[in-house]
């Protein structure tokens, strides 16, 4: 029968069919329903529905099933094809339902997965396209645009990690203007992306906004021009990246003259040789073989300076205060680096002192003996240099300090202020600050004349994953004279 109504008139189809039912003429319409109508270019196809009476072809609403039983549809049909507003079901419980043009998945739907990803909104094709809300039974939920099944235009997206964007997409990536927030870590990043990755101009923050940087970055990472903050350690630097990290970084400190490029760095470099010598006792210095006998005031060292370099010396004088020296921070090609500031320190001035090793007596062992700043002690006993129990002091006499002042009994003796082991600072503007020069940075009157040592040690507090890493100590020999021998 179906053979036969596809191959009559529209007339006669129409005549027939209304006669076969038993309907009155003036009912009959374009189309009819029928019930399990067979295809022979369908195999094992079935349908139920509406079809055209002028084509034979499905045409109004109906239910087709396909020769693969995984699909089945039913919805509005035209010419023998999808079309209108229907639901097209997979057999594992997913579907798609919505608008179809001529056979294709166009316009408005939802598309319903097993798992439970759903989407809803434009289509081309059976492609996401246009603007549509994907939620995936991962966690991923995107609301944006579309282009051919991939993110496009603009969307905001969230990640199965917790990570959100909002911004530019191109082919399924962050392209154009965005921001990320990556709670997890803590790190959000608002700016330029091209492909997924950084590019171009934006800002960065870290670790919950202990880092930041603002500026240019290159695939990815930061380079070019920026300004970075570790805000925990409180360094920032303002000039040139490179792969994530500040170029040049600080490698060392350097001690200079105030207002000049020089530095005391290498004369105290040389210095230490004659700070070795010190550190030998009395005895040992008179088995040295005696050499050529030279000035003392001309060469306080006891030797010939011939080999030393034309630098500026550091001098200290006892019972003054520190003369002002510049700090700095070097670059590791021994450069000025003025792009950092913000960077902690702690200065400390020892003396060293050779002693017999606790372990073994035959052995010796070398003492840090600190120097306090603002000492206003007039005398002071080294603990090393106190006699054993039962034992006289040694008799005084030219080095030995004057014997404490005797208070008035009537009157309680006023308290004498002990100073501080060490003073603290921070790297100022251009990689810099100055130390000494004002009352704090006063040494005791009770010094002797010798070699002692200024220590610069870094103590910014940095985490493990800091773009900078922490300076090792600089300890610089220096003398220290009498008021009288300058």
């Amino acid at each position: 029968q179906e053979s036969a109504l596809a191959t009559a008139p529209s007339t006669e189809l129409a005549m027939e069919l209304t006669r076969e039912l038993g309907l009155p003429p003036m009912v009959a319409g374009s189309t009819i329903k029928i019930s399990q109508l067979k295809h022979d270019n369908h195999a094992g196809a079935r349908y139920q529905g509406e079809i055209s009476v002028t084509t034979g072809r499905r045409e109004g609403h109906g239910m087709y099933m396909y020769p693969n039983p995984y699909f089945t549809y039913e919805g509005q049909w035209l010419d023998g094809k999808k079309h209108g507003q229907g639901r097209l079901s997979f057999s594992d419980g997913g579907f798609h339902e919505g608008s179809f043009v001529e056979g294709e998945i166009v316009g408005d739907g939802t598309r319903q997965w097993a798992d439970g990803t759903s989407y809803t909104g434009q289509f081309l094709n059976g492609l996401k396209h246009g603007s549509g809300v994907y939620t995936n039974a991962d966690g991923t939920h995107y609301d944006g645009g579309w282009e051919h099944g991939r993110y496009s235009g603009e969307g905001a997206l969230t990640l199965p990690s917790g990570a959100k964007y909002k911004g530019g997409f191109r082919a399924h990536k962050f392209h154009g203007h965005g921001e990320l927030v990556e709670a997890q870590v803590g790190r959000t990043y608002v700016g330029a992306f091209e492909a997924g990755i950084f590019e171009g101009q934006g800002e960065l923050r870290e670790r919950g906004g202990a880092f930041t940087y603002s500026g240019q970055f290159r695939r990815g990472m930061m380079a070019g021009q920026g300004e970075g903050a570790d805000t925990q350690a409180g360094i920032t630097y303002k000039g040139e990246w490179s792969n994530g990290s500040p170029v040049p970084c600080a490698a060392t400190w350097d001690l200079g003259v105030v207002g000049a490029e020089d530095s005391y760095v290498p004369m105290a470099e040389y210095l230490k040789a004659e700070a070795a010598a010190q550190l030998s006792s009395a005895d040992d210095k008179k088995k040295q073989d005696k050499g050529k006998k030279v000035d003392p005031k001309k060469f306080p060292s006891g030797q010939p300076d011939d080999n030393a370099p034309d630098t500026p010396e550091l001098r200290l004088i006892i019972g003054q205060v520190l003369p002002q020296v510049a700090l700095r921070l070097l670059s590791p090609d021994g450069r000025r680096l003025t792009a950092e500031s913000g960077r902690r320190f702690r200065v400390t001035v020892y003396k060293e002192r050779k002693v017999p090793a606790k372990d073994d007596p035959n052995e010796a062992e070398v003492l840090r003996r600190p120097v306090r700043f603002d000492d206003r002690r007039e005398t002071y006993l080294d603990p090393l240099d106190e006699p054993p129990p039962g034992k006289a002091p040694p008799a005084s006499g030219k080095a030995s300090p004057a014997p404490p002042r005797t208070p008035n009994i009537e009157e309680p003796a006023q308290e004498v202020r002990e100073g501080d082991e060490a003073r603290e600072g921070v790297i100022g503007e251009g990689g810099e600050t100055v130390l000494g020069g004002s009352e704090e940075w006063f040494l005791p009157v009770h010094l002797q004349p010798a070699i002692y040592w200024l220590r610069v040690e870094d103590t910014t507090e940095l985490a493990p994953d800091s773009s900078w890493k922490r300076l090792r100590a600089l300890e610089a020999p220096f003398r220290v004279a009498s008021a009288d021998a300058t």
